[in-house]
């Protein structure tokens, strides 16, 4: 039986990620309860779930008797859920609960990047890589919502702006 001890880093960067998956699990869950759309409601399930496995996968990572059996593929294994609701408002708009798990999705995706790119083991270092490309491609779900309603406030440039800037780089690198 192989057992893989972890440097210091990787285990340090899980244990300080840990606890935030908590208190994101805790929100996702508040926020599934009051949110009505249902397509909104399904991403952010499925974030829940995501991150749930997240979670086990860091722990399993943890495990010196199991961690260099934990793989890419431990990322896809998902499980349902139920939610006890208790409270049906949390005083947020859908928009603004739309617009905080897209924050939420591109805050992890970018934890879990930036810890990925100081972690030693390499099965470490690419969980935590597709870790945030999971985070990456909620937030694009959530994006995409936002785009649909309407609620995307990002201002659109123009094609003379576009040319303009592309012509200023073409200068620069005398392309």
């Amino acid at each position: 039986m192989t057992r893989m001890i972890l440097k210091m880093i990787d285990l340090s960067l899980m244990a300080e990620h840990l606890p935030v998956h908590k208190a994101e699990l805790d929100k996702l869950a508040s926020y599934i309860c009051t949110i009505q759309d249902s397509e909104i409601k399904q991403a952010a399930t499925e974030q829940y779930m995501m991150m749930q496995n997240h979670v086990k996968v860091m722990i399993a990572l943890m495990d010196p008797v199991q961690n260099e059996t934990i793989s890419i593929e431990d990322l896809h294994k998902w499980e349902p859920v139920s939610f006890n609701c208790q409270q049906n408002s949390i005083g947020m708009s859908q928009e603004n609960i739309l617009k905080e798990l897209a924050t939420s999705a591109k805050s992890m995706a970018n934890n879990n990047f930036n810890s990925a790119l100081r972690m030693k083991a390499e099965n470490v270092r690419t969980i935590h890589t597709h870790m945030a490309l999971q985070q990456m491609t909620m937030l694009n779900r959530y994006n995409a919502l936002l785009n649909k309603f309407g609620k995307d406030t990002a201002p659109v440039s123009s094609r003379k702006e576009q040319e303009e800037t592309m012509e200023t780089f073409q200068k620069m690198f005398n392309l």
